[in-house]
């Protein structure tokens, strides 16, 4: 599998190379975002890690070219510590993943998984959600991507009227799960209408990187977060 890496900062595309080569990957390297696009429409990469800050042509453009060009690449963004916007405003853009400087092994093990179980399904998987009661306990599976267009659907699910008896709700995020803005909205806004009716919020098989994405969202001040289990 190739992996292309785009860092304007050698010793973080050094260290990308170390790890990634050793783990079995065809690893290509890129200094900026010109040199990366021109790489990526030669090897058509099947993952790319970029980041986000880079002179010239950066993380966000590279992301928004890449998908302009309708190859299924899993586009990793590179990112600051903590810059939520920026994080954001790649979710919309449709990046598959993102791990923050300095990158940590978890992190990027953990995006690597994600990237090949994403590799394995339908591109563009429309929002899905299915329910699982069992007295005060219900279970809700989330597939696919939360956007603006899934409203109807989401706000129909978590209607409080079906909630009644229910002390427990347990979100899982399917592999194919992804999020953008207006998504992240709505998930925050039926917790915190949940949580008014004394109801506990578990959210389960989050990825590391998702995880952290919604500490910085605030979600974990409301519900519980979980992170999937490594695969044996």
């Amino acid at each position: 599998m190739k992996i292309l890496v785009i860092d304007d900062e050698k010793p973080t595309l050094s260290m990308f190379k170390l790890f990634l080569t050793a783990y079995g990957y065809d690893v290509y390297v890129a200094e900026d975002g010109e040199k990366g696009l021109a790489l990526f429409n030669e090897i058509s990469p099947e993952i790319v890690f970029t980041d986000i800050k880079m002179p010239g042509i950066d993380g966000l453009e590279v992301l928004r070219r890449i998908r302009k060009t309708g190859i299924a690449s899993e586009v990793i963004i590179i990112t600051g510590h903590g810059d939520m916007e920026t994080v954001v405003e790649a979710l919309d853009l449709n990046a598959s993943d993102f791990i923050n400087k300095p990158v940590e092994r978890q992190a990027l093990n953990s995006a690597l998984v994600r990237a090949e179980k994403r590799k394995q399904m339908p591109q563009n998987m429309p929002f899905e959600c299915s329910e699982i009661k069992g007295g005060k306990h219900v279970s809700i599976s989330l597939k696919g991507k939360l956007t603006a267009s899934a409203k109807d659907a989401f706000s129909l699910l978590f209607n409080l009227d079906s909630f009644n008896d229910v002390k427990e709700l347990c979100l899982v995020f399917d592999d194919s799960f992804s999020i953008d803005r207006s998504g992240i909205s709505l998930l925050i806004q039926s917790i915190q209408d949940l949580k008014h009716e004394g109801i506990c919020i578990i959210i389960e098989n989050l990825s590391y990187n998702y995880v952290r994405v919604f500490q910085m969202a605030g979600i974990d001040k409301m519900a519980t977060l979980k992170e999937a289990l490594p695969d044996e």
